[in-house]
């Protein structure tokens, strides 16, 4: 038989009677208990085909979380990365800008330095000028000083020498 027997199949099943055939009640009791077991089974297979589809509703639940949670993964590699490339362009941006930076400080410290050592050698030229200035004043003063000694010294020696003609003549 191709077809599914149910329980009312069996129950209502009749067979031909020949000579010498079955007990017919114990026929029937076995017909009935084969009935009952088949009508069980059909329970249980509809019991069991309801968890089934049951589960296999959850197992796509599950499938369709799992691909929900491998699309937010790959998303948030994906932002991972881009935040991660985003944060090392901006590093070196500032890296960039603090060696621009410090370039153009230390340009500016150079020039500071140049302009430092310039003064210091006009400083140097002027202080050289002012020794020259001053020791020539100086020698000039003592060349003063000298020649105003000698000047006093000379009159007292002219003075000496009246004192004496005066006392000589007298």
């Amino acid at each position: 038989m191709s077809t599914r027997l149910t329980a009312r199949d069996i129950d209502s099943q009749d067979f031909t009677r020949k000579m010498r055939g079955f007990d017919v009640d114990e026929v029937r009791l076995f017909l009935k208990a084969v009935s009952e077991e088949a009508e069980r089974l059909n329970l249980e297979n509809g019991t069991l085909s309801e968890e089934n589809a049951t589960l296999k509703s959850r197992l796509e639940d599950f499938k369709e979380r799992e691909r929900t949670l491998q699309e937010t993964l790959l998303t948030a590699q994906r932002m991972s990365e881009d935040m991660r490339e985003r944060s090392k362009a901006e590093a070196d941006l500032l890296v960039r800008e603090a060696r621009v930076k410090a370039e153009r400080i230390l340009a500016q410290a150079q020039d500071q330095l140049q302009a430092v050592e310039n003064e210091i050698g006009r400083l140097g030229l002027e202080r050289d000028s002012f020794e020259g200035r001053l020791r020539a004043m100086l020698e000039e003063h003592l060349a003063l000083l000298d020649l105003r000694k000698q000047e006093k010294a000379d009159q007292e020696s002219l003075r000496f020498m009246r004192r004496r003609s005066t006392t000589d003549v007298g």
